[in-house]
């Protein structure tokens, strides 16, 4: 018999991609906040607002990867920062208690964090013992991953993921830059000279893949590979792949942070997150440079 995964955040790139991954060795269950997607089978309903889970969901559960969040890079109005919180935080303390209730102990309890919880204006290397930030992402952040925490309780093995930025062919950062590229122009958001932390997605989900059977993959990891890039550099490596003879444009800075209004900060980026403790763990990247991963999705 197939041990029990429940993934949240059915919809995301991530969480798709890690059904494909471990379909055939697992039964995979999802929960969504679509009533209409429910299948009662392997997709299941729950509502956080309203703290509700349907319970089948939960039953003989062994694993659990928490990746539901609201996409941060919506505006930042009250009603959506509490939307942010409340799929991240509140939806791991809703799974805890749940689980709690019915006397479910899963083995695992993997979440999502972000490199954010450094805090939106750090700069300098990042290890997972560095100082969080003051700033409500990072505050989200801390709260996110103390809701985790809370599994210990039920004998959880806890895998914290400080993600950095996903590299896929629909994140956005790289869909529009190859789209741009295409017709002539590179648009270049923000400082050349900020930083890109990145993994690609397939890394991240092998990451996890890993973490439900090795236990050597315990508390907070920073996902990121070895290699940051900076603006200009990945830029460059599109413009290379795609069209050598686009023209580079750089957006000024006062209109992105007219446009973006704070969330200007989640691009103004000068930390590099330190990949030592994933690496340490002896695990292999398929693409630790830039360049091999920009080939791989705009080969797709």
């Amino acid at each position: 018999m197939k041990d029990v995964i429940l993934i949240t955040g059915d919809s995301g790139q991530l969480a798709r991609k890690i059904n494909l991954l471990l379909s055939d060795s697992y039964e995979i269950r999802t929960l969504t906040t679509n009533k209409k997607k429910t299948n009662n089978k392997t997709i299941f309903y729950w509502d956080v607002k309203n703290k509700f889970v349907d319970l089948d969901a939960l039953k003989n559960c062994k694993h659990i990867i928490h990746l539901a969040g609201y996409s941060i890079i919506k505006p930042w109005t009250k009603k959506n920062t509490e939307l942010m919180y409340l799929s991240r935080v509140e939806g791991a303390r809703l799974l805890f208690n749940k689980c709690n209730k019915l006397n479910i102990k899963p083995k695992t309890f993997i979440t999502a964090s972000a490199m954010g919880i450094y805090g939106l204006e750090s700069a300098g290397e990042k290890n997972e013992k560095s100082k969080t930030g003051k700033d409500w992402v990072a505050q989200m952040a801390i709260d996110w991953e103390a809701a985790a925490d809370q599994f210990k309780k039920l004998t959880s093995r806890i895998v914290k993921m400080r993600i950095s930025l996903l590299i896929s062919k629909n994140f956005s950062l790289v869909k529009y830059s190859i789209l741009s590229t295409k017709f002539g122009i590179t648009p270049i958001i923000g400082s050349k000279h900020n930083t890109i932390n990145w993994i690609h997605i397939d890394d991240a989900a092998i990451f996890i893949k890993e973490s439900i059977t090795h236990k050597k993959y315990q508390g907070t990891f920073n996902i990121s590979t070895q290699n940051p890039i900076s603006q200009h550099n990945f830029i460059k490596i599109i413009q290379k792949k795609v069209c050598p003879f686009a023209l580079s444009i750089q957006i000024p800075e006062f209109l992105l942070k007219f446009i973006l209004g704070k969330r200007y900060s989640i691009i103004n980026v000068k930390l590099k997150l330190s990949a030592n403790k994933l690496v340490n763990t002896g695990f292999k990247y398929k693409y630790n440079k830039m360049e091999e991963a920009l080939e791989n999705i705009i080969n797709q």
